[in-house]
């Protein structure tokens, strides 16, 4: 997600580091309570509604872009104190991996990631097969992968990355509607696209 710097932005992330961490920020433990992981926060609304899904879990969410992070930081600042269960942390996520551990999360969120379309970009999909290997080590038994896409390419390519890892049982659904489940809160991107009228894709993968 490519946003502006604000003239806010630094501030808000000074203010809130109860909230939102960046990499230099993280010691060992810092991440090994949280049993939800986002990867690919964004503005920082389907946080905010996977906190309030899941008051009894902490949700941990992971953003590369600063002016993303700090923008997300804003809309959930205003809820921290009633929703004391989510951090947002401004680093890619292959970094992050050293600080989790095996059999840590019992969800994996992906809502709408870039989809690299060009051949030689493709090993940075968020569905290539050495991060779907990082996925079910970090997944509990029964764990699951939740990966929202708009995008055609992505969403077939990525349903034979699952098939090739061999590792998942997986499930489709195309298109998906949010509102017609209980379980995937919706995200600003879903919003928008809906109302484009293009269609979303689910790809759930479950760890046997």
């Amino acid at each position: 997600m490519r946003l502006r710097h604000r003239s806010w932005s630094n501030r808000v992330v000074e203010e809130n580091n109860d909230i939102g961490l960046q990499l230099a920020d993280i010691e060992e433990d810092s991440l090994k309570s949280f049993d939800r992981l986002e990867i690919g926060s964004g503005l920082g609304g389907f946080l905010l509604g996977c906190s309030a899904l899941h008051p009894e879990s902490r949700i941990l969410g992971v953003e590369v872009a600063y002016n993303a992070f700090a923008t997300a930081l804003k809309k959930l600042s205003p809820h921290k104190a009633a929703q004391k269960n989510f951090l947002l942390v401004n680093a890619p996520i292959e970094r992050l991996l050293p600080y989790l551990c095996c059999e840590q999360f019992e969800a994996i969120y992906i809502n709408f990631p870039d989809p690299w379309p060009k051949k030689r970009q493709q090993h940075r999909r968020l569905s290539s097969i050495p991060l779907l290997h990082e996925y079910y080590r970090l997944l509990k038994k029964g764990g699951q992968v939740f990966f929202r896409t708009d995008n055609v390419g992505l969403y077939e390519d990525s349903k034979e990355y699952f098939r090739q890892s061999d590792l998942f049982k997986v499930e489709t659904i195309s298109p998906f509607y949010s509102e017609k489940v209980d379980f995937l809160p919706p995200t600003e991107y879903e919003r928008k696209f809906r109302e484009k009228g293009i269609d979303i894709h689910l790809i759930i993968a479950t760890k046997a």
